[in-house]
This record gives structure tokens, C-alpha cells and sequence, in this order.
């Protein structure tokens, strides 16, 4: 309960004293990949039942996104609704991982967060039909969350397959697309220094043993390679403009 109390008094404090608006696109699309990090991370509390460095990374992702869904609370009202109830399915499950039956957490997950997707891709369609005025994006900006989105979208469908067979779907995509598709992506990336060698080369680390069948795959390893991945991404990308979203 104390998760929910805690976002609801950031959601009032940032009301209160909001600073300039995030671009509108820009809200959603920051959003999207806090929820993938929503659902990668209690995969993964699940996957290694509860253990204090996944309890400990379910704290972070929630402690560092709740900001984000503050500032979005008057533009996406229904959205951070559904937030805050995923928020509540975890707390209250969180004991039940040590149950025989704790993959049917990652089902029951998958409930809550699945309708929450669902509507960020509604209100991405809105912006995109006109509905809403919005100026585009800094090229960098985009391609950086855009990048960001399927990259988090192929761990947390991984991560939920390991922690369930049955688990986390998200539209009518497999993890081989959603892996493809962060391999496309990484080769537009216009900033081919260092960095960008070092991502390419862990990616080439993990990928294929993210595809391989759930008892056969090594998570902590990927896990703890999307947690670099991450921050080589931001680095890349950090002459552009500066950037601290999720963990």
C-alpha cells in the first residue's frame, strides 16, 4: 500500500508546482517505456522469487517512473488510472510469489498492463490523426524513444516468458519480431562511435539466447546486459540532449 499512497502524493505535489510541460508525444511515449520497465522488472521479482535484488529493482523502476506519471496526470488522466491499478495488483501479489503457483502472476499481470498499452497506443493515434496540436519531436529525441520502446518492449516480453510460458503478450507480436525489430533499429542509430560498438556487441551478446526456449535461457545474464544496455543507450545519445528516464 505504501507504493500507492507514494504516487499518489507525488501526483499532488507535482501538480502543484509543474514546471513546462513535456511535449505531448513525448509524455506518452516516456510512459510506454516505464511500463515495459513496470513489467520487466516484476517478471523478473517473480522469475527469482522475490529475492532482495529484484525486489530492490521493482522499488527503483516504480520510485523513478512515478514522476513521469505525475507530470502526465492532467494531460492522461485514464492512463495514470491505470497505472496506479497495476500498482495495486503488484502490491497485493507480491507474497504470492513464493507460491508453487507464482507464474500465473505474470497472467495476471499481463491483465492489468495489457489494457494500459491499449491506451497509450490510442492516445499516440489521437496525436498522430491531428486530434491533438503537437509540434514533432527533435529527430534525436525521437529516435532515442523510439529506440528505448523496443528495446524494453523485447526485454519484458523475454522476461516474462522466463518467469512464465504463458506469460506477458503484448498485441498479437512474438519476442523473435520484437527481437528483429530492436536489431533493425540499432543500425539506424547515426552516432556509429564507441558506444555505439559497445551496445551492438552486447545486443549480439544476448539476443540469441533470448529466443531460445524458456528453460534454456540464461535471464540473470540478460538481465544484467539490459541494465548496461541501457545506459550505453544514453550515452549515445547524450550530446543530444540529456536524458535520465527509468533505470
Amino acid at each position: 500500500m505504501q507504493w500507492i499512497i507514494l504516487f499518489s502524493l507525488c501526483i499532488a505535489t507535482f501538480s502543484a508546482n509543474s514546471k513546462a510541460q513535456e511535449h505531448s508525444i513525448e509524455q506518452l511515449l516516456n510512459i510506454e517505456i516505464a511500463t515495459y520497465q513496470l513489467s520487466s522488472a516484476f517478471s523478473a521479482y517473480v522469475l527469482f522469487t522475490g529475492i532482495p535484488k529484484y525486489d530492490q529493482g521493482l522499488e527503483k523502476v516504480i520510485a523513478t517512473t512515478n514522476p513521469i506519471l505525475a507530470n502526465a496526470q492532467s494531460n492522461y488522466p485514464g492512463i495514470v488510472d491505470k497505472w496506479q491499478e497495476s500498482l495495486g495488483y503488484i502490491e497485493r501479489s507480491k507474497e504470492l510469489v513464493f507460491s508453487p503457483d507464482d507464474h500465473r502472476l505474470i497472467i495476471g499481470i499481463s491483465a492489468y498492463l495489457n489494457p494500459l498499452y491499449q491506451q497509450i497506443e490510442l492516445n499516440k493515434q489521437s496525436i498522430t490523426q491531428g486530434n491533438k496540436t503537437s509540434a514533432p519531436l527533435p529527430p534525436a529525441l525521437e529516435e532515442y524513444l523510439t529506440i528505448r520502446i523496443s528495446f524494453e518492449r523485447a526485454i519484458a516480453q523475454y522476461t516474462a516468458f522466463s518467469a512464465s510460458s504463458a506469460g506477458f503478450v503484448h498485441s498479437d507480436i512474438s519476442l523473435e519480431d520484437n527481437v528483429n525489430t530492436f536489431s533493425s533499429q540499432i543500425e539506424s542509430i547515426k552516432n556509429k562511435g564507441e558506444e555505439y560498438q559497445r551496445l551492438n556487441m552486447k545486443w549480439n551478446f544476448i539476443k540469441s539466447n533470448m529466443l531460445k526456449n524458456p528453460g534454456e535461457t540464461s535471464p540473470f545474464i540478460t538481465l544484467h546486459t539490459a541494465i548496461d544496455m541501457r545506459k550505453t543507450l544514453q550515452r549515445i545519445y547524450k550530446n543530444d540532449f540529456v536524458t535520465n528516464i527509468g533505470i
